[in-house]
C-alpha cells in the first residue's frame, strides 16, 4: 500500500507538471488533458490509502473526476456562451440573412416572404401555406417601406418577367401588381419607387403602382469606376438616381426620383458619385465635389492643394463623411460645407488596412490594432475604440452598408495555444455582440449568420 501511496503521489506531481506545462509552453488541448488525466489518477490512488470502505472509495474517486476533468474544461474553455439560434431548417423557405433581405420592427423580409426576427418563424410567405411554388428562389424584394414590402414575383413559364407585387408588411396581403421585367430597385422617394432592368427605368407610384415616368436606360443610386453600381439589398431612400447606358460611356444624368427630372447632364462617373443627404458628392479627378440634389449646382469643392488618394472610397452618410488620405489615416470632410480636417485613430492604435469602403451609413467603423492588446473596432472621426476580446488581429470584416451592422472573424487562442476561429458583431451605435463560434460570419441590421447559423442580435428595432 505504501508503494501505491508513492505512485499516486508521482502522479499527482507529474499530473500537475503536465497541465501547468502545457499552458506555459503552449503545447496544444491534448497535453493538457493527458496531465489532467494522470492527475486524476495520481489522486485516485491517494484515496485507496485513506477510504477503506469500496462504495465511499468509488463515490470520492468519481468525485475527484468530475471536479478535475470539469475544472480542466473550464480552464480551458470558459462558461460556454448563450446565444439564441434560429432553428436550423428553414420551414417553407430557406434563410436568407445577406442580399436583398431587409428589416422592419420586428420582422426580417426576404422578398415574397417575411420571418419573425427573434424565432425565424415564418410569418408569411406570397404563396401561402405549403411548399413554395418553382422559380421561388428567383423572387427579389425590391422596396421596403412602413406600408407595403415590394417585390419582383418572376412568372413560372419566364424568369426574366412576372409581377412587381406589394402586399402589407404585417400579413403579407396584395396591396397591388403590376406586369413588369426582372427589374431590381434603385431609389425611392416619398411615394414614387424606381426601377431598372436591361430594358430601362420605371418609376412606380407606391400607391397604385400606376407608371409616373420611364428612360431607355438604365439606373441606379450611385456609380464607381465608369459603371453605374446597385445598392446592396433593396432600394435606398434617396430624392434622385442615375441614368446611364452603354453608348454614353462614363457619363450620367442626374434624375429627380419624383418626376424624372434631369438636374445634371452628363456628370462624369469615372470615380465614383453618390448621394449624401442634400447633396451629390462626385469624385472629380483628385477632388471632392459636391452639388445639390434640388438643382445639381455645385456646393463646395475640396481644396486644390490637398490631394485626395482614395477619392473614390467615400464613406459615411451623415454631416461628415470620410475618405483614406493614402497613409493609414483619414480626411474628415463636413457634407454642409466641404470643410476638411485630418482624423486618426488615438494614441497606441493604427489601421492595418482600410475597411471602410461599403459602410455608407451614419456611423463608420474601421478595425485597428496595438501591441500586446489585440483587436480593436475605432469609430472614425471620434476617440472612440471599442475593444475586442481574444484575438490580435482581425481575419475578416463584413458590412451591411445600408444598417451599418459589421461581423468581425478573427483566431483566438486558448490558454495551451490552440487557435479557435470566433465571430462578433458591432451594431452601428458600437455595441459588441458575441463571441459567436464559426469560421465565416455575414451580418445583415440585426442578425449574424456565423457557420449557416442565424443568430437574432436584438429582437426589436431600436429605431
Amino acid at each position: 500500500m505504501r508503494r501505491v501511496g508513492v505512485l499516486g503521489a508521482g502522479l499527482v506531481i507529474v499530473g500537475a507538471v503536465g497541465v501547468v506545462a502545457a499552458v506555459l509552453a503552449d503545447l496544444g488541448r491534448w497535453p493538457y488533458y493527458g496531465g489532467a488525466v494522470v492527475l486524476v489518477i495520481g489522486l485516485a490512488l491517494l484515496l485507496t490509502r485513506i477510504l477503506r470502505h469500496r462504495a465511499a472509495l468509488v463515490a470520492a474517486c468519481l468525485a475527484v473526476a468530475v471536479v478535475v476533468g470539469g475544472g480542466a474544461w473550464l480552464g480551458l474553455n470558459g462558461l460556454p456562451e448563450q446565444h439564441s439560434a434560429w432553428p436550423q431548417e428553414g420551414g417553407s423557405l430557406d434563410y436568407h440573412v445577406t442580399g436583398d433581405v431587409a428589416r422592419q420592427g420586428d420582422l426580417w423580409f426576404t422578398g415574397a416572404a417575411a420571418y419573425e426576427i427573434s424565432t425565424g418563424e415564418v410569418r408569411w410567405t406570397g404563396w401561402g401555406a405549403g411548399a413554395p411554388p418553382k422559380g421561388a428562389e428567383d423572387i427579389r424584394l425590391i422596396a421596403v417601406t412602413p406600408t407595403m414590402v415590394v417585390s419582383f414575383e418572376p412568372s413560372t413559364q419566364d424568369r426574366y418577367s412576372g409581377q412587381l407585387v406589394a402586399r402589407a408588411p404585417a400579413d403579407g396581403s396584395t396591396l397591388w401588381s403590376v406586369p413588369s421585367p426582372s427589374v431590381r430597385g434603385s431609389a425611392t422617394d416619398g411615394d414614387v419607387l424606381v426601377v431598372t432592368s436591361s430594358e430601362g427605368t420605371t418609376a412606380h407610384g407606391l400607391r397604385t403602382g400606376n407608371t409616373v415616368w420611364t428612360s431607355p436606360e438604365e439606373s441606379a443610386a450611385s456609380c464607381e469606376l465608369g459603371d453605374v453600381r446597385h445598392s446592396y439589398g433593396p432600394s435606398p431612400s434617396q430624392s434622385v438616381v442615375l441614368l446611364s447606358g452603354e453608348e454614353r460611356g462614363a457619363l450620367a444624368d442626374v434624375v429627380r426620383v419624383s418626376d424624372g427630372k434631369v438636374l445634371v447632364d452628363d456628370l462624369s462617373c469615372l470615380l465614383s458619385v453618390r448621394v449624401v443627404g442634400d447633396v451629390i458628392v462626385q469624385a472629380d479627378d483628385s477632388r471632392l465635389v459636391a452639388r445639390s440634389t434640388e438643382d445639381g449646382t455645385a456646393v463646395w469643392r475640396t481644396p486644390e492643394h490637398i490631394r485626395l488618394r482614395s477619392h473614390y472610397n467615400v464613406s459615411g452618410n451623415g454631416s461628415t463623411i470620410f475618405t483614406p488620405d493614402g497613409s493609414k489615416d483619414y480626411f474628415a470632410i463636413d457634407v454642409a460645407t466641404g470643410d476638411l480636417s485630418e482624423t486618426s485613430p488615438p494614441q497606441g492604435w493604427w489601421v492595418v488596412r482600410d475597411e471602410t469602403r461599403r459602410q455608407v451609413g451614419e456611423h463608420v467603423w474601421q478595425p485597428v490594432v496595438r501591441d500586446h492588446d489585440g483587436l480593436g473596432m475605432w469609430e472614425v472621426g471620434t476617440d472612440r475604440v471599442v475593444t475586442i476580446p481574444g484575438p490580435r488581429i482581425h481575419r475578416g470584416v463584413d458590412t451591411d452598408p445600408t444598417s451599418g451592422w459589421l461581423a468581425v472573424t478573427g483566431h483566438v487562442e486558448d490558454p495551451v495555444g490552440d487557435e479557435h476561429s470566433t465571430a462578433w458583431a458591432l451594431s452601428p451605435d458600437g455595441d459588441l455582440h458575441g463571441p459567436f463560434p464559426g469560421r465565416s460570419a455575414y451580418v445583415e441590421d440585426g442578425l449574424i449568420m456565423v457557420d449557416d447559423v442565424v443568430y437574432p442580435l436584438e429582437v426589436a428595432d431600436p429605431r
